[in-house]
């Protein structure tokens, strides 16, 4: 087990973002101190960061991230969010260049 600041230093995002995270139901300690508060995480939750962080990245919204995550969302409706993505991007670099 890891505490919040080991493990947000290994994943290089600030603990304020793990804290927001666990706040949103995105990325759930694995254990919370019930005297202290303080969180705890497992290094076998540090791929479902990298994929947060990498749905972040490609401008998914954290609401977006959630219902893929938590609500099983169909992988065909993963694509459908990308491809509207990819077009808004496509648009916004042809406003851009013009």
């Amino acid at each position: 087990m890891l505490k919040i600041r080991d493990f947000a230093r290994l994943a290089e995002v600030s603990m304020t973002t793990l804290r927001y995270y666990d706040e949103i139901g995105l990325l759930k300690p694995i254990q919370v101190d019930p005297e202290t508060g303080y969180r705890f995480y497992s290094m076998d939750q540090l791929p479902s960061l990298h994929r947060i962080l990498a749905f972040k990245e490609l401008g998914l919204g954290l609401t977006q991230i959630v219902e893929i995550l938590n609500d099983g969302i169909a992988p065909e409706a993963v694509h459908e969010m990308l491809r509207l993505r990819q077009a808004q991007l496509q648009q916004q670099i042809q406003a851009e260049q013009e």
